[in-house]
């Protein structure tokens, strides 16, 4: 009994292909066929090769652009920072100022209090 299945399995496969190739006649090649087989194949591949190109040069830019900032954060910079936060502060601001403002240096409220 399954050889007779199989059977008709054939059958029913080769009667699929007969109307996919009725359906889908080979077309008929022209003179033109292969230089236009080539023209499209080449076409394909010179846009991959300038998606490719412009991906190179994004990348090597990029790289370029991160070794720059890794040699400019090695460079010491010119102007050394010594002391906490309060400090740096203290000095770039003179008391008078702060004075002004209603903000009273440590040293003259300790006067105060003796």
């Amino acid at each position: 009994m399954e050889h007779s299945n199989n059977g008709l399995r054939n059958d029913d496969l080769d009667g699929l292909f007969a109307q996919y190739k009725a359906a889908l006649p080979d077309p008929e090649a022209s003179a033109n066929f292969m230089p236009e087989l080539w023209r499209k194949i080449e076409g394909r591949q010179s846009v991959l090769v300038r998606v490719k190109r412009l991906t190179q040069i994004f990348v090597a830019t990029a790289a370029a652009i991160c070794l720059l900032f890794a040699i400019l954060l090695q460079v010491p910079s010119r102007t050394e920072l010594r002391g906490n936060y309060v400090d740096i502060l203290a000095e770039a601001q003179p008391a008078e100022n702060l004075a002004a403002m209603g903000i009273v240096p440590r040293d003259s409220t300790e006067v105060n209090l003796k």
